[in-house]
């Protein structure tokens, strides 16, 4: 039996139908996944080598007090919900050193984030130049001035956005102490295979491991599954890094896993909490406060002494 003319005609256009919806979902993907297209778009810019670090002036101190060392780890998300500014003052308060990523400098709010007595340096990932050239990236204030500042930006990027992620290292000068602290400030890459995840790691371990003092590594990792879990557990305990504990910990989790970690080593552990009632950021804000006693101050270098007890 022959097929009716109708019948072959509405067979055609739903090819045409098939092949043109093929057509447009790779060229969407092309577009998504092409990062020159989708920052020509968004007007995204990557820094150059030498303008990734930017100081921040302000420090009121020579060096910090191993008697106590407040640290505020907090991801902003980029400074985008009502009240995060009022929040972030009341929770800089008697800090000593603060950990932000997603912080968002623009132009037009290059003093958004001064907090009187406290300088640092920012590491910008990218830049929105269609919005003042808004920079976002990672920053740590301390009230003491950093004798050096070092980064690690991602060899891989995030999909659609095609930016990096960026790691901010700081070193402190120590009262009565022959020894630095180096402070590690990380926003972890995301949405990508786990051995992006773990290159990014294997960058900082080599520049942590080579480090001679007590250290402070924080920040947003993503560690939003199993095996990133492990990947950095993995890396943290070859360098002789110990994880801090929350009680009660109220921190942010994604797929069950929490996302925002401090892991040190030569120091102690005061106290610690999770500002689980701050909502101005998809993140909890977290305080840590360390101490070493004065008698270790001049001999822990190696962090294998069971000072992080």
């Amino acid at each position: 039996m022959n097929q009716k003319p109708q019948d072959n005609c509405r067979t055609i256009r739903g090819s045409m139908i098939f092949f043109t919806s093929i057509i447009f979902a790779v060229a969407l993907m092309f577009f998504l996944f092409s990062g020159t297209a989708v920052n020509k778009y968004y007007q995204i810019e990557t820094p150059e080598l030498g303008r990734i670090i930017e100081p921040i002036a302000g420090s009121s101190q020579k060096n910090l007090d191993l008697g106590s060392i407040k640290i505020l780890n907090w991801n902003v998300y980029k400074n985008k919900r009502e009240g995060w500014k009022e929040d972030f003052i009341k929770l800089s308060k008697g800090m000593d050193i603060i950990l932000i990523q997603e912080a968002c400098v623009g132009d037009k709010n290059q003093n958004i984030f001064s907090i009187s007595g406290m300088g640092g340096a920012f590491a910008r990932s990218f830049s929105y130049c269609d919005e003042a050239v808004a920079a976002t990236g990672v920053m740590t204030l301390a009230k003491a001035g950093p004798v050096s500042a070092d980064y690690v930006r991602t060899q891989a990027r995030e999909p659609v956005t095609h930016t990096p992620k960026m790691s901010l290292l700081t070193e402190y000068p120590l009262k009565k102490s022959k020894n630095t602290l180096l402070v590690v400030n990380i926003h972890g890459i995301n949405f990508v295979r786990s051995t992006a995840f773990e290159s990014q790691l294997i960058h900082l371990e080599k520049k942590i491991e080579v480090h001679q003092g007590p250290v402070i590594f924080a920040g947003d990792f993503n560690t939003w599954n199993k095996k990133r879990v492990l990947i950095l557990l993995k890396i943290t305990n070859r360098l002789g890094l110990r994880k801090v504990d929350f009680f009660p910990d109220t921190r942010t989790k994604k797929f069950k896993h929490f996302l925002d970690h401090v892991f040190y080593k030569g120091l102690r552990i005061k106290q610690t909490k999770v500002f689980k009632n701050i909502r101005s950021s998809d993140h909890k804000a977290m305080e840590v406060e360390f101490y070493l006693p004065a008698s270790k101050a001049w001999e822990q270098t190696d962090g294998k002494d069971g000072l992080q007890a």
